[in-house]
């Protein structure tokens, strides 16, 4: 069978629903944060001879002086990032330990560039597509610190399977 003999499913294509027990269904995600330290603080600690970090458990980061310059503040930010995703029902697959992180990069502000994430969806009227803006961006080779040093952290976690999406191989609801 086609897609085109198929149809879709805004057309009112029937998919095969294969979703016994979805009501306690989860899905793996990995979310990233972004965290500022100040950049004399990260100086000292490169100083001493730690260089970027590059996919690196947190876990991992010594906590002899002064490498927990560095360390403390970025468990507590990912703390408290956990502590925030929890509120949309994001479950932490991992202890905070075991987050990666990399950096330092520096934010790279540039021009405001203006764009619409829902154009393009026939499912959101016009009136009500609203337009975002992006201001910074991450550069690794930048020599301007003024702001301070970025750092991304990145977990693992879980959400409950609510919502779904047809594959158009199969026709099976994927959530």
């Amino acid at each position: 069978m086609t897609e085109r003999e198929r149809g879709s499913a805004f057309e009112g294509f029937a998919a095969l629903y294969d979703g016994t027990g979805n009501a306690v269904a989860t899905v793996r995600e990995t979310v990233a944060t972004r965290c500022v330290l100040d950049y004399d603080l990260v100086q000292r600690v490169q100083n001493a001879g730690v260089k970027p970090l590059n996919g690196v458990a947190l876990g991992r980061l010594a906590e002899l002086y002064p490498f927990d310059l560095l360390k403390r503040p970025l468990l507590a930010h990912a703390r408290e990032f956990v502590r925030q995703i929890a509120t949309r029902n994001f479950v932490a697959v991992s202890n905070v330990e075991q987050f990666l992180v990399w950096g330092p990069y520096s934010d790279k502000v540039g021009e405001p560039r203006e764009w619409v994430p829902e154009r393009g969806n026939h499912t959101i009227p016009r009136w009500a597509q609203r337009p975002a803006e992006r201001v910074w961006g991450y550069r690794s080779n930048e020599l301007d610190w003024e702001r301070g040093c970025a750092f991304l952290i990145r977990g693992e976690f879980t959400r409950n399977a609510r919502h779904g999406i047809v594959d158009e191989q199969s026709g099976r609801i994927i959530v």
